[in-house]
């Protein structure tokens, strides 16, 4: 008779044996694999085709090897495996691309040609779909794939990808079939290099040199142009306004191409690139950080985008955060993309939205890192694979499950991949990576102009985080410094007829450091500072008072001449004004005057002395803005408030003085002892035969005929 326990007990033992091993199996099946064994063994996937397979299709694998040793590689197998479920999250997704797991399940192992040293062999690996067993009621989506590269027992190298499965238009359930598209946009900034005040021809020189032919800017307007049509730009105009200017033809023709072949997958930034997140962090205005995006003087007055661009959009270098996306809203950006910061609700898989900024709704597109970071390092020209296979496998996959998620959650259906400030396609190989991804039903490429403009993306609540300092910002202080140089500059600049022929060039010296293309050169950021801000104080010192001797005003009232010079180049409207240290002198009259460009002019300032002493003048010259233009300055005016009347009065009395002396002369040489009386004259008179008249001196010429 069998004890019952016993066989009970026996029965545990053997469940939990084989529980054991059943866990252990996928341990023995899928060991975890180092991705590379032998650092100078290479392998690579040079292609994989088709993208996507059907039950009765065959999967091919182009592998290539590489062999930089010094002796011959011989005995080498590829081994391809494919796990037959399902990947359905992104981060699983990103974990088997990263190489983070080992194999999977292998279904066909070959063995490789012999490598000589320094050479490469190249095989082709094809599998049989129907081998993995999946059938047309298998689920739709990616499968991982791995390319293992043996040595014996040793592996030397692990390559990981993605198997596309479509079961086909015949899927009994949604599950088996593709889900509705996901939009995907890829947008790619177009900005300038820094602005230096000490050479600003450089700058121009700079765009010229990116937009030949096979530089950067010319690629990216390639690659935006090409048939895939899978990229916008965001175009700094202050770029796209240097080209037009050029003399080079091939920057100017780049220009043009870019006017007539951008349309809405073209949108404008603010000019110049200025860093919005420096901006608000060290509290400048709304109104004057509008001012600054006008470029201050960067771009010509007849400049404007072309009439089927795109809206203005800001792009703020590094997270954005609230206060940046309230900045950038007041400042009148028509949308905000955000490279890094912003977030979605978690059922919104797309990355679309809008968020609540300035009283207002602001579309705000929230980049995913993950597809921009991919596209970014496998289609830069800088790109750290030489072949796109294994890319876009992933892009594929990665979409795949972001599509299924949407179906799934009702959720937005948008994605964006912002790529960085100075990435450069390689072309073909970005059009290799997004044609793939266009021809798929389960992905709609869209430009940015559209997927911002998505009635959808209103319901989508975009939030931003509630501060982040990046440490590469320009210093709020040096922020307020130039911001306030700017404006000394312009009401300074009122003086001239018109105030743009001064400030021009200087504001574009003092907005270029709040530029995002210095933070790369902080070094040469701070000599920028320092020069932008002596070229206002430059400015600033052009009208001086010209220095005089003391004055001595011996009246009670006139004239004091204050002599102006004008070393600006355009002529110079200034109002004169004194300032007397004691009332007994008033100052009467407050000139305005015109100094013409390179000259001097006196302003004529009517004063009145109410009593005599020592006064000190402060001499004010004001720009019609009410600000002062020059250093101060005094003078001293001696005042003899009497003196006039005094001098006057002595003058007067020697002047009678004068006159009376002349009249007492006269009359005294009219009584001179000399002359001869009457009686002197009859006295002397005797009596002749014929009477004879001799006249006096009193007689007159009528007595004397008679």
């Amino acid at each position: 008779m069998t004890d019952t326990r016993t066989t009970g007990a026996r029965s545990r033992v053997l469940l939990l044996l084989l529980s054991a091993l059943l866990l252990a199996a996928p341990l023995v099946l899928v060991p975890p694999v180092p991705a590379s064994a032998h650092e100078d063994v290479h392998a690579e996937i040079v292609r994989i085709s088709p993208v996507v397979v059907g039950p009765d299709d065959t999967q091919e694998v182009a592998l290539r090897v590489t062999n930089d040793t010094d002796a011959e590689l011989t005995g080498l197998t590829a081994e391809l495996g494919v796990g037959w479920r399902p990947v359905t999250t992104r981060a699983g997704v990103a974990s088997w691309a990263a190489g983070e797991s080992g194999l999977a399940a292998t279904q066909l192992r070959e063995p490789l040609d012999p490598v000589p040293p320094g050479e490469s062999v190249q095989t082709t690996l094809s599998l049989d779909v129907r081998a993995l067993r999946l059938g047309e009621a298998a689920p739709w989506g990616p499968r991982q794939m791995s390319v293992r590269v043996a040595d014996g027992s040793t592996t030397l190298e692990l390559l990981h990808s993605f198997l596309l499965y479509d079961p086909g238009t015949g899927a009994a359930s949604s599950d088996q079939a593709p889900p509705p598209p996901v939009s995907l946009t890829v947008a790619a900034p177009v900005t300038g290099p820094v602005f230096d005040p000490a050479a600003p021809e450089d700058y121009a020189d700079t765009v010229v040199d990116r937009s030949a032919p096979g530089a950067r800017y010319d690629r990216l307007l390639a690659a935006a142009t090409s048939p895939v049509g899978a990229l916008s730009l965001a175009v700094d105009p202050a770029v796209v306004a240097a080209a037009e200017q050029s003399s080079d033809d091939d920057a100017t023709a780049w220009a043009d191409r870019l006017r007539r072949s951008g349309g809405p997958g073209v949108v404008t930034l603010p000019v110049g690139d200025p860093d919005l997140a420096a901006l608000t962090h060290a509290g400048t205005g709304a109104s004057t950080v509008a001012e600054i995006a006008e470029g201050g003087g960067a771009l010509p007055e007849s400049w404007s985008p072309a009439d089927d661009w795109g809206p203005r959009v800001a792009w703020p270098a590094g997270a954005l955060d609230a206060p940046t996306l309230g900045t950038a809203a007041r400042a009148g950006a028509g949308a905000v993309v955000a490279a890094e910061g912003a977030t979605l609700p978690d059922d919104a898989v797309g990355g679309v939205g809008a968020a609540t900024a300035a009283g207002g709704q602001v579309p705000v597109a929230a980049a995913d890192p993950v597809l921009g970071a991919v596209l970014g390092s496998a289609t830069g020209s800088g790109r750290s694979v030489d072949e796109p296979a294994a890319t876009v496998q992933q892009l594929l996959a990665d979409t795949a499950v972001l599509a299924a998620d949407a179906a799934a959650t009702g959720g937005a259906t948008a994605v964006v991949a912002a790529l960085p400030r100075g990435w450069s396609p390689d072309v073909a190989t970005f059009d290799a990576v997004l044609g793939p991804l266009a021809e798929q039903s389960w992905v709609e490429v869209v430009d940015l102009t559209a997927a911002l403009a998505d009635p959808a993306a209103e319901d989508v609540p975009a939030e931003a985080a509630d501060e982040a300092v990046a440490e590469a910002e320009l210093a709020p202080g040096v922020v307020r410094d130039l911001v306030a140089a700017s404006d000394d500059v312009a009401a300074f600049a009122t003086v001239a007829a018109d105030p743009d022929e001064l400030t021009a060039g200087v504001d574009r010296d003092l907005f270029a450091p709040m530029s995002v293309a210095y933070r790369d050169d902080v070094e040469a950021r701070t000599v920028a500072v320092g020069l932008a801000e002596d070229r206002a104080r430059q400015v600033q010192s052009g009208i001086s008072v010209l220095d005089r001797a003391d004055v001595l005003l011996i009246s009670d009232a006139g004239d004091l001449p204050v002599r102006v010079r004008n070393e600006l180049p355009v002529d110079a409207r200034v109002t004169v004004r004194l300032r007397p240290d004691d009332p007994r002198l008033v100052v009467e009259t407050v000139p305005e005057i015109v100094v013409p460009a390179g000259e001097s002019r006196d302003a004529q300032v009517r004063v009145r002395a109410i009593g005599s002493g020592d006064v000190t003048l402060d001499v004010e010259v004001t720009a019609p803005s009410g600000v002062e233009v020059t250093a101060p300055t005094e003078f001293a005016l001696s005042v003899r408030a009497g003196w006039e009347t005094v001098g006057t009065a002595v003058i007067a009395a020697g002047v009678g003085l004068l006159f009376l002396t002349g009249i007492w002369r006269t009359v005294r040489r009219g009584r001179s002892d000399r002359r001869t009386t009457g009686e002197q004259v009859a006295e002397s008179a005797v009596p002749t035969d014929r009477p004879r008249t001799v006249p006096s001196q009193d007689a007159s010429p009528e007595d004397t005929e008679s």
